[in-house]
């Protein structure tokens, strides 16, 4: 699947949550559809595919991302940091050197390249729901903190890993009222289709500057 004749991109459209155990959720599932037809609609190649992610990818974020919070606290106070942090640190510490490798991350771009030699724009959820309400998470638990991140925000550990262009793109709004957004993603160096892509949604469904007032009182509504 290439784009048309005129040069616009061939967009893929996937619903897949790239780490195994969590789901998409149906506002922002929605939110995708309602992109997807309206590129369509614009002339667009569109058509549904999913990307290649191995099964692993969790882990290797995991890994990378712990790894990136030992690095960032080494020669840091323990006492100072919180909990969650020390944890988070101390779990990273275990993969620092698998991790300096980039054996995973290459081996990942080896897996998505096929795919986007066939596309020119991946289209997806931002979030996969909405994120977790407002608390004292530093006080909670380590796991409890990383399942609460992860079922949230499971979409973008591919581009974080491979280091490949991907952006969150204002779309509509959820039940609650909340911003939602949907995601482009692309092959190295596809920076400028996906900001034309970003382009023509954001002129197919202008997104709101500013929230609503509330009740009158020049008081702006929590999202």
């Amino acid at each position: 699947m290439r784009g048309a004749g005129d040069g616009s991109p061939a967009v893929a459209v996937s619903l897949r949550s790239p780490l195994t155990g969590t789901a998409v959720s149906r506002p922002y599932a929605l939110a995708v559809r309602d992109a997807a037809r309206l590129l369509a609609g614009a002339g667009l190649l569109v058509r549904r595919a999913d990307p290649p992610y191995p099964l692993s990818l969790g882990l290797t974020a995991l890994r990378h991302w712990t790894a990136g919070t030992a690095v960032d606290a080494a020669g840091l106070d323990p006492r100072r940091l919180a909990r969650r942090t020390r944890v988070h640190a101390a779990v990273g510490r275990r993969f620092l050197s698998g991790v300096r490798t980039g054996g995973a991350r290459e081996e990942l771009r080896g897996r998505l390249e096929p795919f986007f030699a066939e596309h020119d724009v991946l289209l997806t959820p931002a979030l996969a729901r909405r994120s977790p309400k407002a608390g004292p998470w530093h006080e909670r638990g380590w796991l409890r903190n990383v399942l609460a991140d992860t079922n949230y925000s499971p979409m973008t550990p591919p581009w974080n890993l491979t280091g490949w262009p991907a952006m969150a793109v204002p779309f509509g709004t959820l039940p609650s009222g909340a911003p939602c957004a949907v995601q482009l993603a692309g092959r190295p160096g596809s920076e400028a289709v996906l900001l034309d892509v970003a382009q023509r949604i954001e002129e197919l469904r202008p997104w709101r500057r500013t929230a609503e007032p509330a009740y009158g009182q020049g008081e702006l509504r929590a999202a």
